[in-house]
């Protein structure tokens, strides 16, 4: 089984286009940037996630904390962490949204893509409101 080429083929199936990196594909799915993360080390693990999708400061960080502890106890499979970042120039931390779940052998790529997306999109607004709530 190669989780990547099922990932590669449900996208193509809808017209999305994806770009493959090395850890995986990028594509963009109803205006979200997505990242598949291919682990050839492990082909029954399947982790999509919605990279940097808030900027972490010394001012937000603890309310960023506590948005994400509220995401990973409210959504099954779905996981809110904070990335540190360094890219040579900058550094600092955003929030990632993570989907993972170990497939069997045969895995139904339509459903758990239907819902990895959707979960996360979910989650992402979720997180995305409770941060803008004071």
């Amino acid at each position: 089984m190669n989780v990547k080429g099922l990932v590669s083929k449900y996208l193509k199936s809808r017209g999305v286009v994806a770009t493959k990196n090395a850890l995986g594909l990028n594509f963009t799915y109803e205006g979200w940037n997505f990242l598949f993360w291919n682990d050839a080390d492990d082909p029954l693990f399947f982790r999509l996630t919605l990279p940097g999708i808030f900027d972490v400061t010394d001012d937000n960080f603890a309310k960023a904390i506590m948005a994400c502890n509220n995401i990973n106890w409210n959504y099954k499979v779905v996981k809110a962490v904070l990335y540190d970042y360094e890219d040579g120039k900058d550094k600092g931390a955003s929030v990632w949204m993570c989907y993972e779940q170990v497939l069997d052998a045969t895995p139904d790529v339509n459903t758990l893509m239907h819902c990895a997306l959707q979960s996360l999109v979910s989650a992402c607004e979720a997180f995305i409101k409770e941060m803008a709530d004071d």
